[in-house]
Parts: structure tokens; sequence; C-alpha cells
């Protein structure tokens, strides 16, 4: 038994797969020859870094423009093909593509064939029983295409697909569709896919729980387990990364800086079990939360660290657990030697948690800020506050913590006066790190947008026009393959042109950010003693103040969300003053210029504080 692992354009070439390396291992430890291919690497070298790049970190997802190149080399060249993509898909007002960007579809479409072409001549697919494709993003027509070539030149290989694309019900209407595909996996396969392999190998017809596979020339299903068949995350492998350092060492040694290993220490999100987000469509079926115990996530990336060396490590949690804060950060934290780790966090942590976050090497976070309108978190479902994502953003920034961090509207029941304030907020928080994006809401499959979405306000939804140009099949088949939807409702178009405005400051804090001029508003110690506020955003006239006690007691009182009565009273009983009339003034100041946000019920302090001045505030308590 000999089993082929592909992962086909348009995954990122800077890191391995997670899920080959899972797969891969699990499959050895069976005693079953497995390799992975990495042909994502071998488009990124023929069509070029900066266009590859395109493909995978700026064209819009919902365009399907990778999916669309390798369409054209599936399909064949069709008369107006182009013309008609152009028109109805990167010329839409909302989720199109600009002009001056088209040139890298256009490239990927002329070198999709010859890319072909040379990944089935790279080695004799006769060698192998099985040829198992993973598919996220991009990936789904390249690996049809390639699927296909092997199926007409080697019939006896067997050919299973996997991964995101094919989850629940969209990878049956692949399975019915595309008659060259013997397996899909509709969900997590961590154990199926090692057991199927061993099935095979030992000539048992048994088909494990999770698949959809053929018999009689009918699509069946295999029978389903009572229970979720969650796999037991510490009883996983460490992922088999050793093909792609390989490649790396012996034909892209470029793809060596700025690589990212991925690994888990969870699946699920704890959130969502409790609060789904009306936008996310993230873990389909398998919102329960689950994760590895803290010291099997210790062993394990010490294990990568001693295969591979001191590489940063992309934690591909959908949610850091915070169980971890007791447990494996203060362990990591305690370490002579951290590796940089990337998680995603929720937003409702504690300045002494962010702090936690950077002592235990985590540098690097996705905050899981999506708006700071306190209207649009409850429609989201969020659970926190739009001042709580304002805290956790300069908490970021003043512990070395770099945050990304987005900007999403368009949900029908916003408040669009929340526009104006949102705009207001943001001009004033240009010192600090700018949204990674902006942009009105996408309609994902598995979010509560999808599943009830006119219960959500939405009065029409269809799937991205960009899908019947790379599926030519029936309306009613793309409605069910589809990930991601257009949508109406009443007020789409009032919205846009509110979040234009929004969009076109953040394109502009964007570049000074760039160009690391977007200018600073932070509390500095002043060379005489005591402190400064140096106010030099861009965007706003620029001044500078000694700072008296009762400004410094108001600032640190706002360094987390708090009343207005609360920071009074708090203030108030550091400076043992009883002017209440004098702080409530300076308060009012502060608030104007923009030093200290109010947004809702609650304030808190928009400038960078020093530990210098809580440490001197600490030393004068005791």
């Amino acid at each position: 038994m000999k089993v082929a692992l592909v992962v086909m354009p348009l995954a990122a070439v800077h890191r391995p797969s997670l899920a080959a390396g899972l797969l891969q291992a699990a499959v050895k430890a069976r005693g079953i020859e497995c390799e992975t291919r990495y042909f994502n690497v071998t488009l990124w070298k023929m069509l070029g870094a900066e266009a590859y790049r395109f493909f995978c970190h700026e064209a819009p997802m919902t365009a399907l423009a990778g999916e669309w190149a390798f369409a054209q080399a599936f399909h064949g060249q069709r008369e107006g093909a182009r013309e008609a993509y152009a028109r109805e898909v990167l010329d839409h007002p909302v989720w199109g593509m600009p002009s001056a960007l088209r040139e890298h579809v256009w490239a990927l479409e002329e070198v999709a064939p010859a890319f072909l072409r040379v990944v089935f001549e790279s080695c004799d697919w006769g060698q192998y029983d099985l040829v198992g494709f993973t598919s996220t993003f991009e990936q789904t027509m390249p690996s049809l295409c390639l699927a296909r070539m092997i199926r007409e030149r080697y019939p006896k290989v067997k050919l299973v697909a996997g991964g995101a694309n094919f989850e629940a019900g969209m990878g049956r209407q692949y399975m019915e569709r595309y008659g060259f595909l013997d397996y899909v996996a509709t969900g997590e396969a961590d154990v199926s896919f090692p057991q199927l392999c061993e099935n095979l190998r030992e000539g048992r017809g048994e088909v494990p729980p999770g698949f959809l596979y053929r018999e009689g020339g009918e699509v069946r299903e295999s029978s389903r387990r009572k229970e979720p068949g969650y796999a037991n995350l510490d009883a996983l492998p460490t992922p088999d990364y050793e093909d792609f350092f390989h490649l790396v060492r012996t034909s892209a040694p470029e793809l060596a800086a700025g690589m990212w290993l991925p690994l888990e220490a969870s699946r699920g999100c704890w959130w969502g079990e409790h609060s789904h987000c009306t936008f996310c469509g993230l873990n389909g079926e398998a919102m329960t939360f689950r994760r590895k115990s803290w010291r099997r996530v210790v062993d394990e990336l010490e294990e990568v660290g001693r295969r591979h060396g001191a590489t940063p490590v992309q934690y591909a949690d959908n949610i850091l657990a915070m169980d971890y804060f007791k447990d494996l950060l203060p362990h990591w934290a305690g370490q002579p030697v951290r590796t940089e780790k990337f998680f995603e966090i929720k937003s409702n942590l504690k300045r002494r948690q962010v702090r936690l976050l950077r002592e235990a090497g985590i540098t690097r976070v996705q905050a899981g800020v999506e708006t700071l309108a306190d209207g649009t978190l409850k429609v989201m479902r969020k659970g926190v506050s739009g001042a709580q994502n304002v805290a956790l953003l300069r908490w970021c920034q003043e512990l070395g913590v770099d945050s990304l961090w987005n900007v999403i509207y368009g949900f029908p029941r916003e408040d669009v006066d929340d526009y104006a304030r949102t705009l207001a907020l943001l001009q004033k928080m240009a010192h600090l790190r700018p949204p990674d994006i902006c942009s009105p809401i996408r309609m994902d499959r598995f979010s509560p947008n999808h599943a009830g979405w006119r219960e959500q306000g939405f009065t029409a939804i269809r799937p991205m026009p960009a899908y019947r140009h790379v599926f030519p099949l029936p309306e009613e088949t793309l409605h069910e393959l589809a990930y991601y939807f257009d949508y109406e409702h009443p007020r789409f178009h009032e919205v846009l042109a509110r979040g234009a405005q929004l969009h076109s400051f953040i394109l502009q804090w964007q570049e000074r950010h760039r160009r690391r001029e977007n200018g600073a508003l932070a509390v500095r110690p002043h060379w005489q003693g005591g402190f400064v506020l140096v106010d030099s955003r861009f965007n706003l006239a620029p001044a500078s103040e000694r700072l008296a006690e009762t400004t410094v007691s108001l600032l640190l009182a706002c360094d987390a969300p708090v009343s207005r009565e609360q920071a009074l009273r708090t203030a108030a009983e550091a400076t043992g003053t009883s002017e209440a009339g004098a702080l409530e003034a300076e308060l009012s100041r502060l608030l104007e210029r923009g030093v200290i946000a109010s947004m809702g019920s609650l304030l808190v302090t928009l400038a960078m504080l020093p530990e210098e001045l809580r440490t001197e505030r600490l030393a004068r308590a005791h």
C-alpha cells in the first residue's frame, strides 16, 4: 500500500499543510508508506512569487479567481468566458476586483494547463494505490483537474478528496457531479482516513464513518456513529512536515524566510457553543470545543522544535482556550527561550492576560475585533463591548503583541448612525495599528446569517456569481455546493455608502502606518520629572503638554473600560482631591481632545500608557 497526499494551489507556500501533515503521520503510524506532494510550491515558481501572493493574500475570496483560472483548463477554453467572468464577477460593485489587478488572473489562466502537465508528469502516479486531495480555499478545481488526469491514465488508483470545501452537504454535490472521485470525506478524517487506507491494504470493503463512496453506480454514505466521531486531540500524532522541509532545502530555500509552522491546540469554538457569531461560518458541523491538555501542547511544540528548529508557529485554533492562561501560558513564559507564536483570541481579555501572552512568546494575535460599535456587536452576538475592543487593541500595542483586526459592516439590523460614530472614533485611534480589512460582511455557509437569513433580516441570498463561472451546474446544485453567498436587504445600498467613508479613512490610515507616519498619542516620562502627553496623530493637530496629577490619574482610571462615575471616583481617591468640579472639567477636556473615548456608557483611555507610569504609581501607593 502506497499513499500520496496532494497539496494543490492556491494554498499558501510559506507553511506546510496541517491537514496533510496530520494525515501523513497517522497513515505512516499504521505501517503504510505515505508522502505529501506540495504542488502549490510548483505553481509559485511557475507563476512568480508576486502573482502567487496576490491570490493568497489580496484577491477577494468571493471572486474565486484561482478556481476560475483552473476551470478553464478543466472545461476547455470557451468563447467569451473571460469577458463574461470579468463582466459578472470582477466588475461586481461590491465583491469585484480592480482592473489593474486582473492581469494576475489572466496570467494564471495561461499558466494553468502547463502547470497541470508538469505536476502530472512529475511522477509515476501508477505507483500509488490511493491519492488524496485536501481542499481549503481555492484548491478545489486544481485538485479536480489533476484527479481527472490521474483517473484517465491510471484507472486503478483510488482518488479521495476532503477538507473544508467538501464538508457536510457540499461534499455530496462534488461526489455526484465528478464521477472520478472514489471517496469524499465530509468532516474530520484524522481517524477515518488512516482506517480507510488500512482497509484497502487488507482488502476489506468496509468504508469508515464520515465518507461518501460509490457502490453500484450510486453515491452512498458510510454509516454514521451515534455520537460525533471527534478525534481525541491528545492522541493525534505530531504533524509530519518532512516532505515540505525537504522541498524547501532542495529547491525553494527562499521560503525559509517568513515561514510559520501550523499546529493546533484546540478545535471548535467555546464562545460559538454559547453564542454563535452571526457572520462566522467556521467549524461547520464541528462547533463543539475540544482542546489538548497543556502538557501535550508543550510536548508537541518541543518535538517540532527538535525536528525543524526554532521556526515561528501559527496555531490554527479558532479561539484560545481560557484554561491555558492557568497552565500552558505560564509554562511557556517561564522558559529561557520562547518560540514565536500566533493565536486567535477573544477580545474580552484583561491587561494582565495580554502581558502573559507576550511573556509566553505569543507575539501575534487575531484579536477577534470586527467592529467598535456596541449595537453591531450585539447583532453579531460577540458578547463584548466596543470599549473592550479598543482597550485590547491599545494593550496589545503597549505590550508588544501585533494585533490583527477588521472592520466589517452591512448587517440588516445595524444602527446606521453608528457609522458616523465609528468613523469619529477611528480618527482618534490613528496612532494604533489600523484594521487589516474594512469590508461589507461576507455571507458564509454554516453561519447563522446563512442558516437563518430571513430571521436575520436578509431578503434574498444566492451563491456568489463566481460559482456559475467555475462550475457550470444548475442553480439548485450551486446552492448546495457554494460556501460564499451574495445577499440583499433593504438598507444595503445605504450602508455601502456609509461604509465607503470608513473604508476611505482606513486606506489612508493603512498607508500612513506602512510608512510609519501615523504618529503617536502617548504618555512619556519628562526629563525634568513627571510625565508629558505627546499627540502627533497624522489627522489631528499636533500638541504636547506636561501632565498634572489629576490628568494622569484620569488616564489610569480609564485604562480598562469604566463608567464615568467610577473613573471620577478612582481618580479622586488616587489624588486625594475633593474637588469634583475640577476632575469633571479635566475629564471633559480629555474627552474633547480624543485622549479618552466615550463609548456608550463606558470610558476608555486611547493614549499609550508606559510601564514607568504604572510602576511609579504602584510605588507611590505603597
